[in-house]
């Protein structure tokens, strides 16, 4: 008997602990990302965006330090990101969203509502809603949007 009291405890821990909860879009707590317009970048690192990755759209650079970049793209039917130095040098790659290219009205949807948030992964549920999920500071969050870029739901993970 012991032994289910037991069992039944560190099951709720561990689901209580897994939940999520809404948070409203105002939070006042923000991201660090720096997102710059494409001018802003070294044509360096533009240069090797277009030659690594020819047929990127809805590219979306950030500057992280003064000689290091990434940017978000759409390829292959696919969302990636790459980073870059201020020299062209291509240093990771990494696929943000298997699912599908992410729409230009949700990315832009995201980055109105969330200017200073960097998304590390972008998901495509069966109801045809995106969720965009980014981290502050140690904490995660998850945003969905309608594929017409309104905002359905803000929470953060538990």
């Amino acid at each position: 008997m012991k032994s289910r009291i037991t069992a039944f405890i560190a099951a709720v821990v561990i689901f209580s602990s897994c939940s999520k909860s809404d948070v409203t879009p105002n939070n006042p707590a923000t991201g660090t990302a720096n997102v710059v317009a494409a001018s802003s970048v070294p044509a360096a690192a533009r240069t090797a965006l277009s030659t690594n990755f020819s047929g990127a759209t809805e590219v979306e650079w950030q500057r992280h330090s003064s000689s290091d970049f990434s940017a978000q793209f759409n390829l292959s039917s696919q969302r990636h990101e790459a980073h870059f130095d201020d020299h062209g040098g291509h240093s990771s790659h990494s696929v943000i969203c298997l699912d599908a290219p992410v729409p230009s009205t949700v990315l832009d949807a995201f980055r109105t509502r969330f200017a200073t948030d960097n998304v590390y992964e972008w998901k495509l549920g069966g109801d045809g809603n995106w969720k965009a999920h980014f981290m502050r500071g140690t904490v995660k969050y998850e945003a969905t949007f309608s594929p017409s870029g309104t905002l359905v739901k803000f929470e953060q993970a538990g």
